[in-house]
């Protein structure tokens, strides 16, 4: 009875199954090249979030995914068929035909930051419409890595 109340606690309150959970499609839609000044205030969060938290991580994946800005349909060329083709969209298609509208699609502009250089590995980010769990692992273009949302905020 302990345990089970133990694991139940660790699911609500601290969020452990979120921070270990690992999804393996592809969350980057297309890609874009974010702004020097994104890149660099992104970097900086980065930065800061892997210095707070570090030592709570294993050294993999060696990779975090910040999310540096949001971004405008008309930004995205060819969208639709992006969308219907992407792995991780499915709560965007699921509440209707939005052919040609998409006033309500959140797009994400994530950059992976790679925690051995303290650097992102390059100046090229993913469009992202669905995010994975904060603090979990899951795929943008060829990088595993921690989806930290943009930050600055830590939940655990």
């Amino acid at each position: 009875m302990k345990r089970l109340v133990l694991i139940y606690l660790c699911t609500i309150t601290l969020g452990c199954v979120e921070k270990s959970s690992v999804d393996y499609r592809n969350f980057a839609i297309d890609t874009y090249f974010p702004t020097p000044n994104e890149i660099r205030l992104a970097e900086a969060r980065a930065r800061n979030y892997w210095s707070r938290n570090a030592s709570r991580f294993e050294a993999e994946p060696r990779y975090l995914a910040v999310q540096t800005s949001t971004l405008f349909p008309g930004e995205i060329q060819d969208l639709y068929p992006k969308l219907i083709n992407s792995e991780t969209t499915a709560s965007f298609l699921g509440r209707g035909d939005h052919k040609g509208s998409y006033s309500e699609l959140d797009l994400h502009g994530i950059m992976i930051y790679d925690t051995k250089t303290g650097h992102f590995v390059s100046n090229q980010g993913y469009v992202s419409v669905d995010t994975p769990p904060y603090g979990g692992v899951a795929r943008f273009g060829q990088y595993m890595a921690r989806y930290i949302r943009t930050g600055s905020w830590s939940p655990f």
